[in-house]
């Protein structure tokens, strides 16, 4: 029996993938498929005495579904909060589903999939956009690609049919530099494989530059450009990131001095503005302040602000979707102790990008996949974060599970750094000529030599199962 439930876990990746998209479709009765989450969670339990694979996350998740169960309690409306709450259940799913899946299939090669997934992924996200969102000029050539929509009603699950563009934006800040980082890791890599690595990322990033473009998003544009930069920074040496740095000190002052000057001018780029964003931000502290606790209730805010808290400046038929800020709209969904929380998964991912880094910088593994890994996830989270300063892509979102699938990897891939003992040695070719020195190369490696950390360095975290 035991090994029969194994063999069901190893499908669970598989089958969540399955289930993206149900929660991209309008919700209905196809989101009871989501059940099957709870039952992987019962088989591992009874596999391993674990519900799911440990993580770092793992505290930070439980107060977040429990603030989930919370707003389960006080929501008004199933058809409103059921689509959001499916979502971020997925998306925790998806998480621990990539930890598992990592931790199966060790070695760079267990992660590769997740990887091209979520690249893939993101490149389709951009394909979609293309030919579902409405381009302003000087995009607007774009819009004839509606014409190649298969669905005459437009995007299933869009507002309206439309896909937003500040949404796209979002969703892209995700991935590209993500691409970015897989594609410097790549060149740095002397294989066979290094040339179809390449010319499979080179167009994804020109495809998903431009569609970033599109989107006219100037807070995407901002944080895309903040996102490249770090990955750039984790290649450079220290005297060009200092460079790097003096030069990104003088164009924040600029553009400071720039917008400064430009205050009562829409700054933002888009039909709410700065002014309505202000406006926005204000009624949802309001909102915070009258419910800390329990939240509005997950995607709420768009039903209760005209009600409880009439905007002025924005009209009343605009479908404000969130708050414009990311922080806010965790706060109001799920109240200060989802806020809690969900910071904490921020700070947590922070915390381990850097670990990691270190652990990599310490081995001589700068050239390993695993280093572009880091560094692609660094600036994509980065990016995500002060994209959602001016924007947000709620958690509950359906383009969210990317973010989850990244947050997945981050743990997958500083557990396969700090703790499961792989080798991260990298041998340069050598002529014939010149004799390789065995002592040297074994030595570069030799904290890792084992497959598994001796008993007397072995920490607590060193005892999680492999699956």
């Amino acid at each position: 029996m035991r090994n029969f439930v194994q063999t069901l876990l190893r499908w669970e990746w598989l089958v969540l993938l399955l289930l993206i998209p149900v929660t991209l479709l309008p919700f209905g009765r196809w989101d009871a498929l989501l059940a099957i989450i709870p039952l992987f969670w019962l088989l591992r339990r009874a596999a391993t005495d674990h519900w799911v694979t440990p993580t770092p996350y793992d505290l930070a998740i439980a107060i977040l579904l429990a603030m989930v169960g919370v707003s389960v309690a006080v929501m008004s409306d199933l058809a409103v909060s059921g689509p959001k709450i499916a979502g971020i259940v997925l998306g925790i799913a998806l998480l621990y589903g990539t930890a598992a899946y990592a931790r199966q299939r060790r070695g760079q090669w267990g992660l590769l999939p997740i990887v091209v997934f979520v690249l893939l992924t993101g490149t389709l996200m951009a394909i979609v956009g293309l030919i579902g969102g409405e381009w302003l000029p000087p995009f607007a050539f774009l819009n004839r690609a509606r014409t190649l929509l298969p669905w005459p009603g437009g995007v299933p699950g869009a507002a309206g049919g439309v896909v937003n563009a500040n949404e796209l934006a979002g969703v892209l800040n995700w991935t590209l530099p993500l691409m970015f980082g897989c594609f410097l890791a790549a060149v740095q890599r002397r294989t066979r494989g290094r040339v179809v690595a390449v010319s499979l990322l080179v167009p994804a990033i020109l495809f998903t530059s431009f569609m970033l473009v599109a989107t006219l998003s100037r807070g995407g544009l901002l944080a895309a450009t903040l996102g490249l930069v770090l990955v750039a920074a984790f290649y450079l040496s220290p005297r060009w990131r200092l460079v790097l740095a003096i030069g990104l000190a003088v164009g924040f002052v600029a553009l400071g001095a720039y917008l400064s000057s430009r205050l009562d001018q829409n700054i933002v780029g888009d039909a709410i503005g700065l002014s309505g964003r202000l406006e926005i931000w204000s009624r949802a502290l309001l909102g915070i302040a009258d419910f800390p606790l329990t939240g509005i209730g997950v995607n709420a805010f768009r039903h209760v602000v005209n009600t409880l808290y009439p905007l002025y400046g924005i009209p009343a038929d605009v479908d404000l979707g969130h708050a414009h800020n990311h922080l806010l709209q965790a706060a109001l969904d799920l109240g200060l102790p989802g806020l809690v929380a969900y910071l904490a998964l921020w700070g947590i991912s922070a915390g381990l990008l850097w670990v990691t880094y270190r652990h990599l910088r310490r081995r001589h593994a700068t050239r390993h996949p695993y280093f572009g890994l880091v560094a692609g996830l660094a600036g994509s989270l980065l990016a995500g974060w002060v994209f959602g300063i001016v924007d947000a892509v709620a958690l509950g979102a359906r383009p969210a599970f990317i973010w989850w699938l990244l947050l997945g990897l981050t743990a997958a891939v500083h557990y396969a750094v700090v703790y499961s003992g792989e080798s991260l040695r990298y041998t340069r070719r050598r002529s014939a000529r010149q004799p390789v020195d065995l002592t040297a190369v074994a030595a570069a490696d030799l904290p890792r030599h084992s497959t598994a950390p001796s008993t007397a360095e072995r920490t607590p975290r060193d005892r999680l199962p492999v699956a």
